[in-house]
Parts: structure tokens; sequence; C-alpha cells
């Protein structure tokens, strides 16, 4: 009986096993959250960003991009940081307007329908310049906002801190998925 080798299926490449252990730490980073453990849970977040910069990095860098990392990649991506601040409005609902969560997720839905309907028409739909940057501050804001409930819930400046950056990661949210529409405006007006 023959077994499949992993080892030398190109979908099962470091970025990619980068990529599905940041699917795990995920689940990590959900159970210590939901529980209150902020610490543990700020620690596996960190983590998992750091494993979406290196997976990323690996990938280019050493030419190992895969159909499978390119769809497996933001999915993670949109697990953690959409499940993130999810489960962040019960603990921080004074902090973090449900309205500005909903625009989140509503824009990872709206530029995931883009990417897969264009590149069903054969146009090419990477990542920019103000995705990165999407991710980042969503990212930024997450690990603050732990951060405030590990070690600073008492610090007020750390909270206004959060709010600022909320604005601005909800900005950069809504300015990233107009361009996006930009971006997919031919597929969409080819037929």
């Amino acid at each position: 009986m023959n077994s499949f080798d992993f080892s030398r299926c190109a979908a099962f490449n470091l970025p990619n096993r980068l990529t599905l252990m940041r699917l795990l730490l995920a689940i990590v980073f959900f159970i210590f959250l939901s529980y209150r453990y902020y610490n543990i849970a700020l620690v596996s977040y960190l983590f998992a960003w750091l494993t979406d910069w290196l997976d990323g990095y690996l990938a280019r860098k050493k030419g190992l991009l895969t159909d499978f990392g390119r769809i497996a990649d933001p999915f993670v991506d949109k697990i953690i940081v959409c499940g993130g601040f999810i489960l962040l409005i019960q603990h921080a609902h004074d902090i973090i307007p449900p309205w500005m969560v909903v625009v989140i997720v509503a824009r990872e839905f709206l530029v995931n329908s883009l990417r897969s309907y264009s590149e069903s028409k054969g146009i090419e739909f990477g990542a920019t310049i103000w995705g990165k940057a999407k991710m980042f501050t969503q990212s930024f804001t997450i690990s603050l906002i732990l951060l405030f409930f590990a070690y600073f819930e008492h610090f007020m400046a750390v909270k206004q801190g959060i709010i600022v950056m909320l604005w601005l990661t909800v900005i950069i949210t809504l300015v990233s998925g107009i361009k996006y529409m930009v971006k997919a405006g031919p597929a969409i007006l080819m037929k």
C-alpha cells in the first residue's frame, strides 16, 4: 500500500506549514481570550502575527508560492483577525463599538468575494500596500487591546490610544476595501 509523502508535496512546504501552525495558534488564542487569560492570548496572537510575516517572506524569497498558500494564508488571516475582534467585543464593549467590528468583518467578506470573482475571470488579485496596511493596523490594534487587558487596564492613556487605533484601523480598512473594489472593477464590468 502506498502512503502519501507529505514532505514531497508542495502544499506542505515551510511557508504553508507556518500558515497551518497559525491556524492552530488562532485556536489557542481564541481559547485563552475566551477565558480572559489575556497575557497568554497576547503571546499566542503575537506569535501568530510573526508567523504570518514569516510565511509570506519565505514564500516570496525562496520561491515557495503555491495555490494552497494563496488560499490558506488570507483565509487564516481572516479567521484570526475577525475572530479576535468578535471575541474582544465581549471583553471591551466599552472600548470597541460593535459597528466597527461589523465594518471590519464586512470588508473581509466583500474583498474575498471580489478576489474570487476576479480570479475566476483570470484577473490577478494579489495583496496591495493598502491590504498590508489594513492587516498591520488590525493586528497592531488587537495586540494593543490585549496588552491593555493583560497589563495596563488602569491606564487611561492606553485606553485612549486604543480608541485612536480603532478609528485608524476602520479608516484604513474602508480605504483598502474601496481600493480593492476599484481593482476588481474590470472583472465586474467584463460582462
